[in-house]
């Protein structure tokens, strides 16, 4: 088996290799969801309801086990923690071939899903934290996520095949299999020698996670994760709705911008502070919102999709490494957790209210509205960081 070298400098070591293989197979269960709302409308689904069984049902399902991951993380470890993770999101992916009704049956699937999601979305992003060094982190995070984003250009090809939206049941359980393939890297992964165990004496996790330094983090990460959640939940079915061919050529600009980004300017947030790209990030989004709203061609959404693309790309890497900067080692498993678990919070809570307000005003309405209370958030995370966000740890 492969484990982490204590000190060592070098960013690709074989541990981390090993770990970018196996979120990279694991992501096509997050990213194949970005087409599900298409088999959701199929069935007769709302809006309102997309909006609750395409994100926050499986939200609630992963705060629910959130306290269990923290426990699982910090206590018995990253790889079995990932394993338990894969095999329930792969049992909410094959289960799909059981849903032809907005029924019971989509409902389990959904919660299987959610649990196993917010497991591994810990679970990963933790590990990979244990493996990065300390001064190239933000790099490292920034390039570890690209093997998430890159299946989003899946969806595309998918469509191109001529997949119609009933065919998705089938399509789902099919890359059940495949991510099932990504516990064989693991497989080969030991635990990260620097990290503690069942015999580590730790203070509360919730005074850790309390620390002034944070506030800011968090108040960013809810944003940042509300804009995502949105998106991610009506853009293709936005561009359905108005004519586009293929509409989930969006998520072919989102995860190029995304990733050339990181490719190209991965370096960026460690040399100035990661702090100093979290308004550019999030505005960079905010304006993919407001470029959707009068997008009623292929090339509007596709530079909506990359606009948006290149603020996640940058937002998601320097908010979890400020996370992981800002806490103590010994409850990094736990902070990365809470961190997660405000992306499940902003999805349950969010996710159908914005369907509701599509349903009554049009999607040109909604993304105009989120928009532009993401840019006023924007104030009240500036403020946050002034007087509670310190810069220790940080570069610039």
């Amino acid at each position: 088996m492969t484990s982490p070298t204590p000190g060592s400098e070098r960013l690709f070591t074989p541990a981390f290799l090993i770990l970018i293989s196996g979120q990279l197979l694991q992501a096509l269960g997050y990213s194949s969801m970005l087409l599900l709302p298409l088999y959701l409308e199929h069935l007769g689904a709302t809006r309102a309801q997309i909006g609750w069984l395409q994100q926050s049902l499986p939200a609630l399902a992963g705060l629910a086990c959130r306290p269990f991951v923290a426990v699982a993380l910090d206590r018995w470890g990253r790889r079995p923690t990932l394993i338990v993770g894969t095999v329930c999101l792969v049992a909410g992916m094959e289960s799909m071939v059981f849903v032809d009704t907005l029924g019971p049956a989509l409902w389990v699937s959904r919660f299987l899903y959610g649990v196993g999601a917010g497991a591994l979305f810990s679970s990963y992003f933790a590990f990979a934290s244990d493996l990065i060094p300390t001064h190239r982190r933000t790099e490292g995070l920034a390039l570890f996520g690209i093997a998430g984003l890159l299946p989003m250009v899946v969806n595309p090809l998918v469509q191109n095949l001529g997949l119609d939206p009933p065919e998705l049941r089938l399509y789902f359980p099919l890359l059940g299999f495949v991510i099932l393939a990504s516990l064989i890297p693991v497989f080969f992964l030991r635990e990260p020698l620097a990290q503690g165990g069942p015999g580590v004496v730790r203070p509360s996790v919730f005074k850790a996670l309390a620390v002034r330094q944070l506030v800011p983090v968090w108040l960013a990460s809810v944003v940042f994760s509300s804009l995502v959640a949105v998106f991610m939940t009506f853009a293709t079915v936005s561009a359905d709705a108005r004519g586009i061919e293929n509409s989930a050529a969006v998520w072919l600009t989102y995860a190029g911008g995304a990733i050339t980004v990181r490719l190209l300017g991965s370096r960026i947030p460690d040399r100035i502070g990661p702090h100093n790209l979290v308004a550019p990030a999030l505005g960079c989004y905010c304006v993919g919102f407001v470029i959707a709203t009068q997008a009623f061609t292929t090339t509007g959404f596709l530079l909506a999709g990359l606009f948006a693309g290149v603020g996640h790309g940058y937002c998601f890497p320097v908010l979890t490494s400020q996370v992981v900067t800002r806490v103590d080692p010994l409850w990094r498993g736990s902070a990365l957790t809470l961190f997660t678990a405000l992306w499940s919070l902003s999805e349950l809570c969010l996710t159908p209210l914005c369907g509701r307000l599509a349903d009554a005003f049009g999607d040109a309405s909604l993304f105009a509205g989120v928009a532009t209370v993401g840019a006023g958030s924007l104030v009240l995370w500036a403020v946050a960081e002034q007087a509670w966000g310190g810069f220790a740890g940080e570069a610039g």
